[in-house]
């Protein structure tokens, strides 16, 4: 496969910067001296602890509780002549483990068996148990050029269509090469990956329907900063293969999308983005769609009120529009309500016919104690607007304990109309990097 060729080329990219960190050059005179940095001026190590105790109670399923730690370690060795590389590892355990940790109906779990933990009839808490290499990746860097070759974090603009989905343990990343190139004003890039490894991480089964996506995903971005704010484009190609279920079974499958879309986001607060998606849908409650198009759009104003940072705005999705490789918990509610019809899984709600958001946030600082409070109101309808979700209500509290220590409080009441089961979230989780 194409993504072993990256991993090999990542480390073969490790071996060959300690190979040049190693060598010496002669004195040039009598004064012992030497142009090549010193080994460890070049060695970086970084890391993140993350404990978090999550809650989650949805109608139809028995509540789920579950009190995970993650932890990552990388290693960066570089810069040499523009040449770095790094490397990162990853580890998600459970230490209280009452949830369904993949959200597959019980009749579709893989025969290759489960996520570890699983418990039949709770609700779906997607941080499994995992150990897995994270990022291993080579990158060359020059006059405004990059280049990464290998598994790499991904994430575009504001992670609406490709993200890493951060809010979960086991972080989204893609096996991929690479190249950008950013000078004043302007910015480009292009990627091209054949594997998106999943939040369900590689020690799930390996007949896994969502252990990873693998197909030929082409992304181009390209952006420009004017007097007025920054005007962008994209194109995401995203064509990918049916799940490797054995026997296949392809109401496991998403599907193929082809996304094109324009965003501005003005200096005096303004967002608005637009794009059309042409895509097909294979199977389960969007497989009727068979090929099919359809429209993308969030408007969105922020402004300061005295001390209140304060945002209202509206996003659509078009019947049939998905986001299979977004960070999706970052939009439509902190509840997760809509995640399985946004990546369009088949197994998601029948009744899901696009979605118009209507939201408004407001953010406080300096709280006594030093918290951060930010609060969110959202109204769910169709894309027609002739049904109506449900509406919810999310709370933020952050607290900053000193420069590499975050304490973060969440909380989420989602209130159905008709199709949608009531959900009551709540998380509490404790970062620490270095």
């Amino acid at each position: 496969m194409i993504s072993q060729r990256y991993l090999a080329l990542s480390l073969l990219g490790l071996s060959s910067a300690f190979s040049v960190a190693g060598e010496s050059l002669e004195p040039v005179n009598s004064i012992s001296q030497t142009t090549t940095p010193d080994f460890m001026e070049k060695i970086k190590f970084s890391g993140d602890i993350r404990s978090r105790y999550e809650a989650r109670d949805e109608d139809t399923f028995d509540a789920s509780d579950a009190l995970t730690v993650r932890g990552r370690l990388g290693l960066k060795l570089g810069e040499f002549n523009g040449f770095s590389a790094f490397i990162e590892g990853e580890g998600t355990n459970a230490l209280v483990d009452d949830f369904a940790s993949n959200p597959l109906p019980a009749g579709l779990q893989s025969p290759g068996g489960l996520t570890d933990p699983y418990e039949f009839g709770n609700t779906f808490i997607g941080d499994p148990n995992n150990n897995e290499l994270n990022q291993a990746y080579l990158k060359y860097s020059s006059n405004g050029f990059t280049t990464t070759v290998g598994r790499q974090r991904i994430i575009r603009n504001t992670a609406n269509i490709i993200g890493n989905v951060g809010w979960r343990q086991n972080e989204q990343t893609f096996d991929a090469a690479q190249i950008a190139y950013a000078k004043d004003d302007f910015s480009f890039s292009y990627v091209y990956a054949d594997r998106v490894q999943r939040i369900f991480g590689v020690t799930a089964p390996a007949l896994h329907p969502l252990r990873d996506f693998n197909g030929d995903f082409h992304f181009f971005d390209i952006s420009t900063k004017t007097s007025t704010g920054k005007l962008g484009g994209y194109a995401y190609i995203i064509d990918m293969e049916p799940s490797e279920s054995s026997p296949p079974v392809p109401v496991l499958s998403i599907g193929d999308t082809d996304t094109f879309g324009v965003f501005f986001e003005g200096n005096n607060g303004i967002y608005a983005e637009f794009a059309y998606q042409d895509g097909t849908a294979s199977a389960g409650p969007r497989g009727a769609l068979g090929d099919y198009d359809a429209v993308y759009g969030h408007f969105k104003y922020s402004t300061k009120i005295g001390t209140y940072a304060v945002n209202a705005g509206v996003e659509y999705l078009g019947d049939g529009f998905v986001t299979p490789l977004a960070t999706v918990h970052a939009y439509n509610g902190f509840a997760d309500a809509f995640i399985f019809n946004r990546i369009g899984l088949p197994f998601a709600n029948s009744n899901f016919e696009g979605i118009t958001d209507f939201y408004s946030g407001i953010t406080k600082a300096g709280l006594p104690g030093g918290l951060v409070f930010k609060g969110f109101l959202h109204y769910y309808m169709d894309d027609s607007l002739d049904a109506n979700y449900g509406w919810e209500a999310d709370m933020v509290l952050v607290k900053k304990i000193n420069p590499s220590t975050t304490a973060i409080l969440k909380a989420a009441y989602f209130q159905a109309d008709d199709f949608f089961n009531d959900i009551t979230q709540v998380s509490m989780q404790v970062d620490y990097k270095f």
